[in-house]
């Protein structure tokens, strides 16, 4: 079997080498959410033959090859009983973040867990009752606001500001909703949608906002990895002392490597009374024990797929530029938003949506090319749609190209 420390190992070398992110694959026959167009047997399907899916946010690329590798030889062992996470899955979660973000979290503050959002809920059920305010920055990832509801908890909605094609905080609304009894506030850091880098000074605004007035924050940044400016990622407890004590840093490697079908998390907690609590929550809910193939992915992966991740970059920020390319000579009425991080791209297409009456539906029946709707995102997300250029440049190419032609028609 492969084991957690595999840096030095013969399958850490097959990272080593040029990736095609060009290559297409057919993932219609694993059941790809994705391309069947519909997030699962509840949610409505979207219809349209010959439909290109640039929609929800995994890529159409093959996880790391050492990452393939080791699943392959653990999958051939062929038993798949309970497995632990050991204190070395924590020091590689720990070397991952301190090498790419220069934070080095303690290993007594990790907990596992299965994924990003059961945790959030699990962090609301322990920490926030029902009726009580949760914050969140819309527009934004739209289970933030399924969780807050679906937990019986009261949204807070704090609209961005949308200014020169980029979004800023509107600081004075999330006081006034602080200070009307939020309880916590749901970080997204990156921004999702957008892909914003909050700076530091953001940051520090909204914790000092929280300090005041007692929010607990959590904080989404399963975004983090994937760089297209020079704006680092800081994570919040990183701030002060301050900041550790009340935050919840949330982290995964299933953006960053493409492995949101075998997944695992991680969550920092500085502040021992509240970990311990939380902890006791996702006991109580069975949170804990791990994924016997997405333990194993998130190891070999943080501990071999840097060279990955930086080619992956190059080609993501590629992609993005031919997004501009296009929309600046042959999208009119589309207007971009580059991102700081992750391979999404937010679309401000305000005026053509009331002309269409629709912009995301125009597009899957007059391109047959499938993107989200802003609408999704909450208040501000009207108009907009989100495009994922985590997909090789030649689809991402015959999207455009049929968003285009589609266009040429109005």
């Amino acid at each position: 079997m492969v084991c957690a420390d595999t840096s030095h190992s013969a399958v850490a070398d097959r990272s080593a080498g040029t990736v095609d992110f060009d290559r297409v694959y057919d993932r219609h026959q694993f059941g790809s959410v994705k391309w069947a167009n519909q997030w699962d047997e509840f949610s409505p399907r979207v219809e349209g033959e010959n439909l290109l899916s640039l929609w929800t946010a995994d890529m159409d690329f093959r996880a790391p090859e050492a990452v393939i590798a080791a699943l392959r030889e653990a999958a051939d062992h062929g038993i798949y009983g309970y497995t632990r996470r050991d204190p070395r899955h924590y020091e590689i979660v720990q070397s991952w973040f301190a090498r790419r973000h220069d934070w080095a979290p303690a290993l007594e503050t990790l907990l596992p867990a299965p994924a990003i959002m059961p945790s959030v809920a699990a962090m609301l059920r322990t920490f926030t009752k029902p009726g009580d305010g949760v914050i969140v920055q819309s527009p934004v990832y739209s289970p933030y606001f399924e969780v807050i509801h679906g937990s019986g908890r009261r949204l807070l909605v704090n609209r961005l500001r949308l200014q020169n094609n980029r979004y800023e905080l509107d600081l004075e609304n999330f006081e006034r909703l602080a200070a009307s009894g939020a309880k916590a506030f749901l970080l997204c850091n990156p921004h999702n949608p957008a892909g914003k880098a909050w700076t530091r000074e953001e940051l520090t605004a909204l914790n000092d906002v929280c300090e005041r007035y007692g929010v607990l924050v959590i904080s989404d940044d399963i975004h983090c990895d994937i760089r297209l400016s020079d704006r680092p990622h800081i994570v919040f407890s990183s701030l002060s002392e301050d900041a550790a004590e009340k935050s919840f840093i949330c982290t995964a490697p299933t953006k960053t490597f493409n492995l949101a079908g075998v997944p695992s998390a991680t969550v920092s907690v500085a502040n021992k009374e509240r970990r311990e609590a939380l902890l006791a929550t996702m006991r109580a809910s069975f949170m804990v024990n791990a994924n016997f193939f997405g333990r194993l992915a998130l190891e070999v992966a943080y501990s071999t797929g840097a060279p990955w991740v930086d080619q992956l970059t190059g080609y993501i920020d590629g992609n993005v530029d031919l997004v501009f390319k296009f929309a600046e000579d042959r999208l009119p009425g589309i207007t971009p938003m580059r991102p700081d991080a992750s391979f999404l791209v937010w679309l401000d297409a305000c005026e053509l949506d009331r002309k269409v009456g629709g912009i995301q539906q125009f597009f899957v029946d007059r391109a047959r090319v499938n993107l989200y709707d802003g609408r999704v995102y909450g208040p501000g997300g009207e108009g907009f749609i989100r495009l994922n250029v985590g997909c090789p440049r030649p689809m991402l190419r015959k999207g455009l190209e049929r968003m285009s032609k589609a266009l040429a028609l109005v």
